[in-house]
């Protein structure tokens, strides 16, 4: 069965020239859609969304309050050591001193962290109004 009876030709999986032009003109038409939607200004990504990052800085943070303990442990068991005292008279306000350090630096941490966050929201919103 022969495909000339549409107008197209009966050339065996050939274009025609009609059959030609109409795609090289849904090919361009494709193209200029394509690059209107490449140019239009698409919301930021939000960034650690692979999880690495973000697990990072939780580890950051637990390593940060597990050497501020750590440190006040051997600070205090050294000077229990040391003075050769009868009980833990060091090594308890010592730890103590050390989570509170470890404490101080997760806050900070956590601080510097929400400013981040912050200031990617105003910019984020930012670009949202000047569109």
């Amino acid at each position: 069965m022969s495909r000339s009876d549409n107008g197209r030709g009966s050339n065996h999986g050939k274009f025609s020239s009609v059959d030609r032009e109409a795609f090289n003109k849904r090919s361009r038409d494709l193209g200029l859609k394509l690059e209107a939607l490449k140019t239009q200004k698409t919301p930021p990504e939000r960034k650690n969304r692979g999880g690495g990052a973000d697990a990072s800085k939780g580890f950051k943070i637990a390593v940060e309050l597990i050497v501020g303990v750590c440190f006040g442990g051997l600070l205090g068991w050294s000077l229990d050591r040391y003075f050769e005292t009868s009980g833990p008279w060091f090594l308890v306000p010592f730890v103590l001193l050390g989570f509170a350090a470890g404490m101080l630096n997760v806050i900070r941490i956590a601080q510097r962290l929400q400013a981040q966050v912050e200031a990617e929201q105003r910019a984020s919103l930012d670009d949202k109004t000047s569109e």
